[in-house]
């Protein structure tokens, strides 16, 4: 289980089909907005770093020594970011500021609504998981110590929105601003609206939406006659907001941090409470030692895999044009959209595809050959006239490998959805079809090669969340493409061995890529390697491939792409 399972498996919504759980190594902070079906929630991934004295482990701008402590600290860092957004995705309504935020500054408003929202989100964990508040506790305690000293702030409207942060998450009235009544007075409608919100999850009558845009005005107003707003201020494991200065850029933690008089006031404040037995709460940090060490260790590995399965390509690479190979980023959610969306088609294709397989796979029962003594003996016994007692020839659907290649250009984002569907279902059809998983293999391309499927790796959820987050972007390398597919199919002992090319028919990127194209489909001819061309919407692919079929639904490859398998599969059972 690494990071992103980890997530999941602990993240408040259970119906992956509704959210987006998303980890990222390229965001420090995370990052919540809606892509019109649902919440997108996307999370920092952790980094190591090892010089030649130490090993140390980082998120969210923290940095934490690689040993047991360090890494239970680091996994309740990220814990609290997934409750946190979580809380959201479970409580929030933003949807409700919509009117209220037209002609507003934009900075102030994103501010003010992310701090309503945010006590919101506390009451919702307060009142239905008690037990994660002390993550929440913890990462805000972690925030403290790597804040700047907020009195200090020049900016007005930064130091107003940087004191009702630390109020409203906290309970603490940060030193110097304890005599400003502007924000003692939001302070207090704050901490009014938490009740009545904490009420408001067991009592259907109690409605919220009047409150929070009253509190809306107030807290908006109060910031803009506070003067010019240059930044959106917000703590390292919520939501980003845009630019915010007011903690330190980074902050090494080598010690305990739920040891401190501010972690006990702040989970008091959210409504938590300490363990009561000291020997309990030894033995909640040993377990949360070794689930974090375990965590750590899994993910690591995977790394590690993912690794070693991309430097398989350099040298292949070198043959090639494109510019890097990579694993596309995991999107699990939008994998289940759009396998819902062809679900019933793909049960056709591969029923139908089975079909064509026994059918030509099978041999019938043969009256010459060599004699299948069991057969024999069953007719002699049962004085049956039949004739059928030959044994069958070896099933060739043991032999078959294939490789899926899939156009993920700039050129494909018109039919991205459509395209999607297509592979999906090519996908189930090869899962099934193929008793050997290790026997096929699935990359997508533009100016980059993307691994979705290695060879040496099996169907199941990551392989398929890497389809979901694929991005149709760059160049058409298409020639390239089918060259790094030859070369990886060419070794294959298999009877079939067949490569199948989803694309819009528009290779682009470099002089002569047509020329390039012709050669890559000639030299794979000669190798014995069939290739099928799949022309999603477009007729493009016509121009190129021999064997070819241009489908505008979902329909279209059900019928059309069976007839080019078996015409495939009997050229080889023929040969």
């Amino acid at each position: 289980m690494g990071f992103l399972e980890y997530a999941w498996s602990i993240f408040f919504e259970k119906d992956k089909m509704k959210t987006k759980l998303l980890l990222a190594d390229e965001t420090t902070y995370p990052q919540l907005h809606h892509d019109g079906t649902g919440f997108v929630c996307v999370l920092p991934e952790p980094s190591v770093k090892k010089t030649d004295k130490d090993e140390t482990i980082s998120l969210m701008g923290y940095s934490f020594p690689a040993d047991a402590q360090g890494k239970r600290q680091l996994a309740s860092l990220f814990r609290s970011a997934v409750f946190h957004l979580g809380a959201h995705t479970m409580s929030s309504n933003f949807e409700d500021y919509n009117e209220w935020k037209k002609h507003k500054d934009p900075k102030i408003a994103r501010f003010t609504t992310s701090l309503i929202e945010d006590v919101k989100a506390n009451a919702y964990i307060a009142s239905s998981y008690p037990d994660r508040l002390t993550d929440i506790a913890f990462a805000n305690v972690l925030t403290l110590g790597r804040l700047r000293e907020i009195s200090k702030i020049l900016n007005p409207a930064t130091r107003l929105m940087a004191g009702l942060l630390v109020r409203a998450n906290m309970g603490i009235m940060p030193d110097g601003l304890k005599e400003e009544n502007v924000l003692v007075h939001l302070a207090q409608l704050l901490e009014q609206f938490k009740e009545k919100a904490v009420k408001s999850l067991t009592d259907e009558n109690v409605k919220l939406k009047e409150d929070r845009l009253k509190i809306a005005d107030d807290v908006y107003n109060a910031i803009l006659d506070a003067g010019a707003t240059t930044e959106t201020p917000f703590f390292p494991h919520m939501e980003e907001l845009g630019t915010c200065s007011i903690f330190s850029r980074t902050q090494f933690i080598d010690s305990d941090v739920t040891l401190g008089n501010e972690f006990k006031k702040c989970l008091e404040f959210l409504g938590g409470n300490l363990p009561t037995i000291e020997d309990k709460e030894e033995t909640r940090k040993k377990m949360a030692d070794i689930e974090a060490v375990q965590i750590f260790d899994s993910w690591q590995r995977e790394k590690e895999k993912d690794a070693k399965i991309l430097a398989k390509y350099q040298n292949i690479l070198l043959l090639t044009r494109f510019k890097s190979v990579t694993m596309p980023p995991q999107d699990h959610t939008e994998y289940l959209r759009t396998k819902s969306r062809c679900k019933s088609e793909a049960h056709r294709l591969i029923e139908s595809l089975l079909v064509a397989r026994d059918a030509i796979d099978e041999d019938p029962k043969k009256l010459y050959g060599v004699l299948d003594l069991q057969e024999v003996i069953q007719v002699i016994a049962s004085k049956s006239p039949s004739l059928d007692v030959f044994m069958l020839d070896e099933n060739m659907s043991k032999s078959y490998s294939w490789i899926i290649l899939f156009d993920a250009s700039k050129s494909m984002k018109c039919v991205k959805e459509f395209a999607l569907d297509l592979l999906i279902m090519l996908c189930g059809v090869a899962s099934e079809l193929l008793q050997d998983q290790h026997s096929w293999a699935v990359y997508a391309f533009n100016d980059r090669l993307s691994v979705i499927k290695d060879l040496t790796e099996r169907y199941n959820t990551t392989v398929k969340a890497r389809i979901g987050g694929l991005n149709f972007e760059g160049f058409t390398y298409m020639p390239d493409a089918l060259m790094v597919a030859g070369q990886v199919i060419k070794s294959r002992a298999e009877n079939m061995r067949l490569i199948t090319v989803i694309s819009d028919g528009w290779p682009y990127g470099y002089p002569d890529v047509n020329t390039a194209l012709s050669e890559a489909l000639n030299t794979l001819a000669g190798g014995n390697i069939a290739v099928i061309g799949i022309g999603a919407q477009s007729r493009r692919m016509e121009f190129y491939f021999k064997s070819c079929s241009t489908v505008y639904t979902l329909r279209d490859l059900t019928k059309k792409f069976s007839n080019l398998y078996m015409e495939a599969s009997s050229s080889v059972a023929d040969a």
